[in-house]
């Protein structure tokens, strides 16, 4: 997340291709793209809601990132948790 607000753009999960992708901005004001991490090879996935997870005039961030076991994965949002199995690891790349 190096260079980027834990403010989230874009959080969407290709269940053909088994992608998750997660864009954060730079900042809350400008809003331009910064880091995306790809998690590609996902064999399974589930996300439960956190909280108001429906609430518009909540801008989703990351908490938290970190191996829950060996190839499973947890995101933790503000709004949901995300656990995926993993059959790679994590792509990080700088977009700014």
């Amino acid at each position: 997340m190096y260079g980027s607000s834990p403010y989230i753009s874009e959080l969407s999960y290709d269940i053909d291709n088994r992608i998750l992708t997660v864009t954060c901005v730079d900042n809350p004001d400008d809003f331009n793209p910064a880091t995306s991490i790809v998690f590609s090879g996902v064999k399974s996935y589930s996300e439960e809601s956190l909280g108001d997870s429906n609430a518009d005039d909540i801008m989703d961030s990351i908490i938290g990132m970190n191996w829950h076991q060996e190839n499973i994965f947890c995101l933790h949002t503000q709004k949901k948790e995300i656990m995926i199995e993993l059959e790679n690891e994590p792509v990080s790349s700088n977009l700014a």
